[in-house]
């Protein structure tokens, strides 16, 4: 039973959202949506250089 019970917990963390996931998602989206368009360099950047630029503008 105890087993069981761990083997739930577990599963169950694979399916957090977390902000990077679904910022993430967007991005491959966004990549998806632009292919063969030639607009590459307006695709969004990275989640780290995302989060550090937000942070800047926080400030």
């Amino acid at each position: 039973m105890r087993l069981v019970l761990v083997l739930c917990c577990l599963v169950s963390a694979c399916g957090v959202v977390t902000e990077q996931s679904f910022y993430e998602g967007i991005r491959a989206n966004e990549r998806a949506k632009s292919a063969g368009t030639g607009q590459d360099d307006k695709s969004l950047p990275n989640y780290d250089r995302y989060s550090k630029e937000r942070e800047l503008l926080k400030k």
